[in-house]
């Protein structure tokens, strides 16, 4: 019967009695089935440019494989470090305090992967940030996108700008802020001392907490929806 056939017997046949445009579509859907049903492999098998984090691992070995990861894609020296690299990463963060520093470059990702942006909680003084790719007024952040962060909260306190302590996402579009609790400030741009704001334009914060300021400077084109923020301030339009 045709129940012991293999796949290939059974398009013969379909082939036959069907014709070939609905055979085509039986035999897709029976590969397809079969496709689904292969077993997945629990916990994935990750590519190495995926690094999944625990708050029982070493925090100096965390630090280092960022650190390593920014080396590539990212800082100001050469000016926006990484924006052309092929280098792809993903830090994700399972529940817990983390006392590491976590700056995000280009073509980079990081997440927490509890229920609640509170489940995973960075405790040092710089937390996840983004600082702008070139140290000066213009391009300033403008070059600095393609970059994500997600689901997590920072207790960062680094004085970024003047009197603005907390966390620092300096960046322009491609770099969405999402689903974060910042307990101190939030600045959209950096501030070089001595020196102008430099430029920012356009971001995205969504479905976020910020306890205390929002800080626009420089930033143009800015969008925050579904967010609480204690006070806004500055902005250009």
């Amino acid at each position: 019967g045709v129940q012991g056939e293999s796949i290939p017997s059974l398009a013969r046949l379909l082939f036959l009695v069907l014709g070939g445009s609905m055979m085509l579509t039986i035999f897709g859907s029976l590969l397809v089935a079969q496709a689904v049903a292969a077993p997945q492999p629990n916990p994935p098998e990750w590519p190495s440019s995926v690094h999944v984090f625990s708050a029982e691992d070493d925090m100096g070995t965390i630090q280092s494989v960022v650190n390593e990861a920014y080396s590539k894609n990212g800082g100001q020296d050469p000016s926006d470090h990484g924006q052309f690299s092929s280098e792809r990463f993903a830090f994700l963060f399972k529940p817990g305090r983390y006392n590491v520093e976590v700056p995000v470059g280009y073509y980079t990702h990081v997440a927490g992967l509890g229920d609640l942006p509170t489940d995973v909680v960075f405790t040092s003084s710089k937390g996840v940030y983004c600082e702008e790719g070139s140290r000066s007024v213009n391009p300033g952040s403008l070059n600095t996108f393609w970059r994500a962060a997600e689901n997590f909260q920072t207790d960062a306190d680094f004085p970024w700008v003047g009197q603005r302590k907390g966390m620092i996402w300096a960046a322009s579009q491609g770099a969405p802020l999402r689903r974060v609790v910042v307990t101190n400030d939030l600045s959209l741009f950096e501030y070089r001392q001595g020196n102008r704001a430099d430029f920012a334009s356009g971001g995205y914060l969504g479905n976020s907490v910020v306890k205390g300021t929002a800080d626009s400077g420089s930033q143009q084109q800015f969008l925050a929806r579904n967010s609480e923020v204690g006070s806004w301030a500055s902005g250009v339009w």
